[in-house]
């Protein structure tokens, strides 16, 4: 009874309390993020493709020159199974010359405008114009052969990229799938290899009495889906 008694007293003092002073408040947030498995891309030997030292005697003085192809083995390394695509954006877009990219035929097809990726400007000089693919049926996932399919204007449709080739637009992106399927999979580890083409304009549009440093920049951008 005596505790009853205390309890009792202790809480009326403290309702007392509340009507004689403003009562003190704080704060407290709960916050966090919820964050899907971490996916890490990466290039073997490092990010940059380099033609090395072009001579002006090797470029075609009245039509395109296109130029070896270059392969680059690519990975992306995620903390779990995760459904990614791997979107494109050109960083020197304003410097594509048009109508080069037909003259890329890495995969034995032609590809246009859409393709075609900028090599940079020079003295006012655009240099010309290059191709980047995912080569299809070079692609693993964790360790089993996918196809690369790409995602276009139809958001949400999936259908199989036959060349791979990345679009110089927000509109598109690549994904990958077991063989034979258009439904992204999850996935840890994705390996496979980047084929890239450069196509020189025309010599006779090309100021030639200096360097002309090819000047090509892409962002591989990783989406969690």
């Amino acid at each position: 009874m005596k505790k009853r008694t205390i309890v009792a007293t202790v809480t009326c003092s403290l309702l007392a309390s509340g009507l004689t002073h403003a009562a003190a408040t704080t704060e407290l947030k709960v916050t966090g993020v919820i964050r899907p498995a971490a996916c890490t891309p990466s290039f073997a030997g490092g990010s940059t493709v380099d033609y090395g030292v072009l001579p002006p005697k090797s470029l075609n003085p009245s039509a395109p020159t296109p130029l070896a192809q270059k392969t680059v083995p690519f990975s992306v390394t995620c903390d779990a199974a995760t459904r990614i695509a791997i979107r494109a954006t050109d960083n020197r877009k304003t410097s594509v010359v048009a109508g080069l990219a037909a003259d890329a035929n890495s995969g034995g097809a032609a590809f246009d405008d859409n393709h075609a990726f900028g090599l940079g400007t020079v003295g006012g000089k655009k240099i010309g114009t290059h191709v980047v693919r995912l080569i299809q049926g070079s692609v693993t996932a964790d360790g089993a052969l996918v196809d690369v399919i790409q995602e276009t204007a139809a958001a949400g449709v999936w259908t199989r990229s036959n060349r791979g080739a990345f679009l110089n637009n927000w509109s598109s992106r690549k994904s990958f799938a077991a063989v034979g399927t258009t439904t992204p999979g999850a996935y840890k580890t994705i390996a496979g290899t980047l084929s890239i083409q450069a196509v020189i304009d025309k010599a006779s549009n090309l100021d030639l009495t200096g360097d002309m440093p090819l000047d090509g920049s892409i962002t591989l951008e990783v989406q969690y889906l």
